[in-house]
């Protein structure tokens, strides 16, 4: 299941799963019949939803059409193709936004992908917030999640 921040019509943050049909905001009402990638969330392009980290490539999920555009492709691979997981995503430099660590396909070394897209938010360093620095440390010793913070980010 997921959890994020994508539409910025409906107040918090909406939800949905493999098991769900479609997405549904806080109230549990259905929102939209199509649900995206449940994979993993990054705020990647400058504004405070959150976009869809899913094998090799950031997604944006449009709320007025329901569809999912790739926003960055990243050459090299995730690991384990089933649950496609970078090998590590978070606010690694410190601008908020959050980064990506992958693999080559040889694993032979790994590239940090960092967003090209300016923002006129300013927001503290999120690994700043606890919560927030020991989700990214489960990130490589749990399941593997995307990392979330101990307050909302989010529009509304």
């Amino acid at each position: 299941c997921m959890a994020a921040d994508i539409d910025p019509t409906n107040p918090g943050w909406e939800m949905w799963s493999l098991g769900t049909d479609g997405i549904l905001n806080w109230r549990g009402e259905k929102i939209a019949e199509k649900a995206p990638s449940c994979n993993f969330a990054i705020w990647w392009d400058g504004d405070l939803l959150r976009e869809l980290l899913d094998h090799e490539s950031v997604q944006k999920y449009d709320w007025k059409t329901g569809r999912v555009d790739i926003i960055k492709r990243f050459d090299g691979r995730f690991n384990n193709w089933t649950k496609s997981n970078p090998c590590l995503s978070g606010d690694i430099i410190g601008d908020w936004r959050e980064e990506v660590l992958i693999r080559d396909e040889a694993s032979t070394l790994l590239r940090l992908y960092v967003t090209d897209i300016p923002t006129p938010h300013r927001i503290p360093c999120l690994m700043e917030d606890i919560p927030y620095r020991l989700s990214v440390a489960t990130e490589n010793v749990a399941y593997n999640q995307p990392p979330e913070p101990g307050f909302y980010l989010g529009t509304k």
